[in-house]
């Protein structure tokens, strides 16, 4: 592979030196870089040329990028989903965390610097600071799928991502939050006093396991009451599915203020509204550690009693009785008395 480059001496208009080392291989970018000694100048060079040898050449316009450019650059272009090219499911809550990262003292560093030590500083840090593990590794997911976003699309080819040069934090263990006795109607009496939609919105959860934002994308003309179902186009893995509705959700349906609009939404309310809502009912019921998404845990625990499993599947959209097992919590008082 032919070279050339080298080191050019400059003297600055206050007396001082610089030194600009410069790297051009053949089937590379040519990359320059400034320093203020020429040892170092000299190190950039052989551990530049060393990398271009072993096929992983440093991209020009990644030592020139910082982590928050590129940031700002994912923020003006979204992923998308590969069959619909919309934005990914959460996108706005995605959108919150790219905006945390900008603030970060590591946005400021170029793509090319950072390394996983980097990033294993912020994980400890997070850690000292009480962050769950599964937060942690959220966040962290997000810089990975930056820098292969980065590498792959926009012309960045040799960029390493840092993250696969680190420990992750562990997986979060499956939550096995169920309701328990007495607290469904504390819970619904609370959301009662929040208008109208926050209560049969609860009830509908825990009636049909559907998700929350699949409840939110609702519309009018989504719900068949006739034939009792549900027509879900916007699910989490973007397949649309029909939820058979059960007695009790048609009726929560039928009680709903209803809009001659098809298009309209049948929870007209949006999540954040939500989220602050379901927090503060939960401190006036003392309930602790119930989150909105329990609900459907409850829900698939209720349904797998009533329905075989290849039934509950496709009430609650699970792809396998494995997925469906991480949201159906039996009691085992209630397993020992089947065994009697």
């Amino acid at each position: 592979m032919a070279r050339r480059g080298g080191i050019q001496e400059r003297r600055n208009s206050d007396g001082s030196v610089t030194y600009r080392a410069q790297v051009r291989m053949r089937g590379a970018p040519p990359l320059s870089k400034s320093f203020s000694r020429k040892t170092a100048a000299r190190a950039w060079i052989e551990q530049t040329r060393t990398v271009i040898r072993g096929g992983n050449a440093p991209s020009g316009e990644a030592e020139r990028t910082t982590l928050r450019e590129a940031l700002e650059r994912y923020l003006r272009e979204p992923p998308t989903q590969r069959k619909t090219g919309k934005p990914l499911k959460g996108w706005s809550r995605l959108q919150n965390r790219v905006k945390a990262w900008m603030v970060n003292p590591l946005a400021f560093r170029f793509l090319s610097q950072l390394r996983g030590a980097d990033f294993a500083s912020y994980r400890d840090e997070r850690r000292k600071a009480g962050k769950a593990e599964s937060t942690i590794r959220i966040e962290l997911a997000l810089i990975s799928k930056l820098y292969n976003v980065a590498a792959r699309e926009w012309g960045m080819e040799g960029l390493r991502n840092p993250i696969k040069s680190m420990t992750l934090p562990g997986m979060a263990n499956a939550r096995e939050r169920t309701l328990q006795p007495g607290e469904e109607g504390a819970l619904l009496e609370e959301l009662q006093k929040a208008g109208a939609y926050m209560a049969p919105l609860a009830e509908l959860a825990i009636e049909t396991a559907m998700r929350q934002g699949e409840l939110l994308a609702l519309t009018w003309g989504d719900v068949d009451l006739p034939a009792r179902v549900a027509r879900l186009k916007d699910t989490k893995n973007t397949e649309p599915r029909d939820v058979p509705l059960s007695t009790r959700a048609v009726e929560i349906l039928k009680a709903l203020p209803r809009s001659l609009d098809s298009t309209a939404r049948v929870f007209p309310v949006s999540q954040d509204e939500v989220i602050r809502t379901f927090r503060g009912a939960c401190v006036a019921a003392k309930i602790e550690d119930l989150r909105f998404h329990d609900l459907r845990h409850e829900a698939v625990t209720r349904i797998c009693k009533r329905l075989p499993m290849h039934e509950a599947m496709r009430v609650s959209g699970h792809k396998t009785p494995a997925m469906l097992m991480r949201y159906y919590h039996p009691k085992a008082e209630d397993l020992a008395r089947k065994l009697a």
